[in-house]
Order: C-alpha cells, then structure tokens, then sequence
C-alpha cells in the first residue's frame, strides 16, 4: 500500500492524491486503508521512518572531518544504492514533493537527514561544498525520477549519474573561482 501511495504522490502530487485514489489502485477499500493509516501524511510518515535508518548508516561514517575523498565517495555509492532500493520512491516522491511536503514533520526530518548528508559530502567548507554535496544528491535521484526526460536505460542513469557526483563531490582542487577572468583564487 506504501509503494503504490508513492506511486501515486510522486505522479500526480501529494496534495491532488486521496486515500480513496490510493485504496483503488490498491485494490482495498478506503476503510482497509484507513485500518492501518489514520491519514495520508500518517502513510508518508511510515515510509520516511523506514528510510532515515538507512540515511543515517550512510552519513555516520562519512561525517568525519575533514571529510576524505575515499568516504565522500563512499557515501554517494551507498546513496545511489538507496535510491536504487526499496526506498528509493520515498526520496523520488520527497524530491518531486518538496514544496507541498514541507510542512509535514516527517519531511522536515528527512530534509534535516538529506543536509546532513551533504554536509558530509561537502569537501570544502561554505557555499560551494554544501551546492557540490548538494547537486551531487539531486543527481543521483535524478537519475531515478526523470528517466524519461534523461533517455538511456536505468543503469546508464545511474552509471552517469555517480559520474557526475564523483566529479561534484571529488574534485578537491577545483574553484570556479579560478575560472573567472581577472580573479586570483584567494578573490571571494
């Protein structure tokens, strides 16, 4: 009941998705549905404290500081492994989601995990680590949620996708900073 909920709140919306939508994909009732969740945010909360375990044995090792290319990398394979796994949908429909599930708690929770990770996958301190760590997140779930728009098969997705975050999250030395005409490095 769980998957086919996200299913539905990732391709139509989590506000535009009912129970009663949820109940006859299901095949059940309402009634059956309302036996085990009290609401649709209670159906999403399961899901999202299912997955936080799984967040968590990912960021603890990778939160050492500072942080080594080894562990970053480390981290961003065991991130596109979850994405790849049973709790991939549920970070697929948070990401799809995001405006509408940012008053629920559970949300919050797990957008509080997602940024802790990738202060963990930051390698360098301020804006730019935490939008390398960031984007490096958003690539790998990307490659699950828009499949369509990207083309190729899904392990092609995924094999560019962690090409990509290796590159963001890899890449000790680089600095836009640098690339700027008449700016020396230590320039803000």
């Amino acid at each position: 009941m769980r998957a086919i909920a996200l299913e539905l709140f990732t391709e139509q919306g989590y506000e535009l998705t009912s129970l009663t939508q949820v109940a006859r994909r299901a095949g059940v009732t309402r009634q059956a549905v309302l036996h085990h969740f009290a609401n649709k945010e209670e159906l999403l909360t399961s899901s999202y404290e299912e997955l936080l375990p799984a967040l968590d044995v990912i960021i603890e090792p990778a939160r050492a500081r500072p942080p080594s290319a080894a562990a970053r990398m480390r981290a961003i394979e065991q991130f596109d492994a979850l994405v790849r796994g049973e709790h991939g949908a549920s970070l697929v429909c948070a990401q799809v989601n995001k405006h509408a599930l940012r008053g629920l708690t559970a949300a919050r929770t797990l957008q509080r995990r997602l940024n802790d990770l990738t202060r963990a996958l930051a390698a360098a301190e301020g804006p730019e680590g935490t939008m390398r760590g960031r984007l490096a997140l958003a690539a790998v779930i990307m490659a699950a949620a828009r499949g369509r728009e990207l083309g190729g098969r899904q392990a092609e997705r995924h094999r560019a996708a962690l090409a990509v975050a290796r590159s963001l999250i890899g890449a000790e030395d680089a600095s836009p900073v640098a690339d700027v005409p008449g700016r020396s490095r230590s320039e803000p």
